[in-house]
């Protein structure tokens, strides 16, 4: 456990953001690893392998909603120095998390079929996608409760077990995956059912090691009798704090899929295109997403321990290192697209599609760079209705005239890109505002913090 409310905020940052941007980029690459791969079985399984991926985004909502939630918690818990309050969230945040686990994994099992016919109109891509997925929904449900107990562990300040953990899981899945799709040793090639099973595998080794190592731990969880029973007003509290954020995530796996339904009319090559260039795209928005995540646990212990002079601190910092990560990925992906999508793909209709999202696109980063430093200190705050606010205001302001657009002659996905980046820009905008009125609540230095209430006004 580390104590985030005293000592440099700069040292802290730095040193949580560097150990989830390893585990970061190393999932990213495993990501464009698994993609180099299944690119050699043709566009139709780039396609496929995108569209059952895009699943990932709702297993996010939803893990989300108790990751937040119990991040927050934790963090101020800690913060307070109320060590069996922090036992208990860890003990109840894994017992809810299993159980949505099961519930997400069993409905994407049973609905794989309709949902691939929905997004695809190529019964070669509809037939991968199912594949995929036969093995892809249960690695989903076991992403949950392994998330969550990723998030519980950042809150106490603790990344080096959840990052070994997904390390290992990871460096798995790079190795298992080409064994498994190609057939190497085994000879019976899966194709993209083996990408899917590699990760199932590979999640559930990883998932194993950490918890048995976090459970003998005598830090963590409660082990006194009675610990594990349901104590539902807990699971509301984390509930309605991460509900926001799940729903935020929610609106982008709908986001997504909806661009998939926009791009349906110009074939797979355009949707193969869309899929890499959005792997390639994460890539960009790595070091944000590792600053904030990292500033969430900080602004939390800081915010129980009534220190608002280090929460907006910790904002100013974040701000300033996302932007300067995010202006390198821009330049890259706006000067050479094109070299990033052939490692994929050598499909001519796939190399342009990827090349022009990308070169558009990589404009986002700045705004989302913004969006992220916002986000990690309404996550700290357990307040994070603001980033929901905007994000559904800025999928409104693509969607809406979109798919108006997509109805008139001559329309192209170029039109799509165009619209995000306007979108995301009016969205880095407002959550600086909600950010600013949250901000003039907060105490000066050191006094009573006074938390946030879940139904407060952003």
């Amino acid at each position: 456990m580390q104590d985030l409310s005293s000592g440099p905020i700069r040292g802290h940052l730095l040193r949580m953001a560097a150990f989830m941007l390893v585990t970061m980029i190393v999932q990213t690459i495993y990501g464009l690893i698994d993609l180099f791969w299944v690119g050699h079985l043709g566009r139709e399984a780039i396609a496929a392998v995108s569209l059952g991926s895009n699943l990932m985004m709702a297993v996010m909502a939803v893990s989300q909603v108790l990751a937040v939630g119990a991040s927050a918690l934790v963090s101020q818990a800690m913060g307070r120095k109320d060590m069996p309050a922090v036992a208990q969230l860890f003990n109840q945040s894994m017992l809810v998390s299993a159980l949505m686990g099961l519930l997400v994994g069993a409905a994407f099992f049973a609905a794989r079929q309709s949902y691939a016919s929905a997004l695809s109109s190529d019964p070669a891509t509809i037939a991968l996608t199912v594949e995929f997925l036969a093995w892809f929904a249960p690695a989903m449900a076991l992403q949950i409760p392994m998330m969550v107990l990723s998030s519980a562990l950042r809150g106490v300040g603790n990344m080096r077990i959840s990052s070994i953990a997904q390390l290992a899981t990871v460096l798995m899945n790079i190795v298992f995956a080409p064994f498994l799709i190609f057939g190497w040793i085994s000879g019976v090639p899966l194709g993209v059912g083996g990408a899917a099973l590699a990760t199932l595998v590979a999640i559930a080794i990883g998932f194993a090691g950490m918890l048995s190592h976090v459970i003998r731990s005598p830090h963590y969880f409660d082990a006194a009798r009675g610990a594990w029973r349901v104590q539902f007003p807990l699971w509301r509290r984390i509930a309605i704090i991460g509900l926001p954020s799940g729903l935020e995530l929610g609106l982008m796996a709908s986001y997504m899929a909806a661009v998939m339904g926009l791009l349906q009319a110009f074939g797979p090559a355009t949707q193969a295109g869309f899929g890499i260039g959005m792997r390639i795209l994460q890539t960009g928005m790595i070091p944000s997403m590792a600053i904030s995540f990292a500033a969430g646990a900080i602004v939390g212990q800081n915010f129980g321990a009534g220190r608002g002079d280090r929460v907006r601190e910790a904002f100013w910092l974040s701000l300033r290192y996302t932007l300067i990560g995010a202006a390198v990925f821009v330049l890259m992906f706006h000067l050479a697209p094109q070299w990033l999508i052939r490692p994929f793909s050598a499909d001519p209709g796939v190399i342009e599609a990827g090349s022009d999202f990308l070169r558009l696109i990589s404009w986002n980063l700045l705004g989302s760079g913004v969006v992220f430093a916002c986000f990690g200190v309404f996550s700290g705050l357990g307040d994070t209705r603001p980033s929901l606010i905007s994000s559904a205001i800025r999928i409104a302001l693509i969607l809406v005239p979109a798919t108006w657009l997509s109805h008139r002659t001559g329309f192209t996905p170029l039109w799509i890109w165009y619209l995000s980046v306007a979108a995301t820009t009016l969205q880095a905008a407002m959550n600086l505002f909600f950010l600013q009125s949250r901000f003039s609540r907060l105490p000066a230095a050191d006094g009573p913090a006074t938390a946030a209430h879940p139904a407060s006004a952003p």
